[in-house]
């Protein structure tokens, strides 16, 4: 398990880093088991096939473009939904390890502010954690992760998130030069990396 603090060169040598992969489930079935609600609707075979793709690149497979130093989540935290759930859980699987998963029902249909509230209470050990989510929280919640526009300089991570579509088991990558988790705030992340599949 990566729960080591990471340290960054230059002049902000001395602040730890922090990860978040915001990931949007895989493709799920189009409708729930006979009687159930939208919650239960669970992963189609493309969803269960990105997932577990996306995991083996996470873990013992080929590195995804420019994340080849940066940490793989030591800390998963996802919706208690059936496709999000089992997202989580194949992408962990793949992956080789054994990082804690929380399921939170609350993040079913949440804002961006419930989600930041749970990445506000992960374990300042955990330098590298994984969120798995819906539409259209995740997507927004990466764009209000990413800093704005000023007068002097446009949002090239934000044209870039806008550029691309946030499809199923979509992932974006983001560092963050704080101490610990409860100084993740709007506008303070750097989009590392934004991939779709196939992984």
């Amino acid at each position: 398990m990566h729960d080591e603090e990471v340290e960054v060169t230059g002049p902000s040598a001395t602040t730890p880093r922090r990860f978040l992969w915001v990931l949007r489930h895989g493709k799920a079935a189009s409708e729930a088991p006979w009687g159930g609600s939208d919650r239960e609707r669970p992963l189609s075979a493309r969803g269960r096939r990105d997932a577990t793709a996306l995991g083996g690149r996470l873990g013992v497979g080929t590195p995804l473009p420019g994340l080849e130093d940066i940490p793989p989540p030591a800390h998963v935290i996802c919706s208690a939904a059936v496709r999000t759930r089992q997202t989580a859980d194949l992408v962990v699987s793949a992956m080789g390890g054994d990082p804690p998963l929380e399921a939170y029902r609350s993040l079913y249909g949440a804002d961006t502010d419930v989600a930041l509230r749970y990445i506000h209470e992960i374990d300042n050990r955990v330098a590298s954690a994984l969120l798995v989510g819906h539409n259209p929280t995740m997507l927004q919640l990466a764009w209000e992760l990413l800093s704005g526009p000023t007068d002097d300089e446009p949002s090239h991570d934000r044209s870039a998130l806008e550029a691309r579509p946030f499809t199923t088991c979509a992932l974006a990558v983001f560092g963050f030069s704080v101490y610990g988790w409860d100084e993740v705030q709007w506008g303070t992340g750097r989009l590392i990396g934004l991939f779709t599949p196939p992984y």
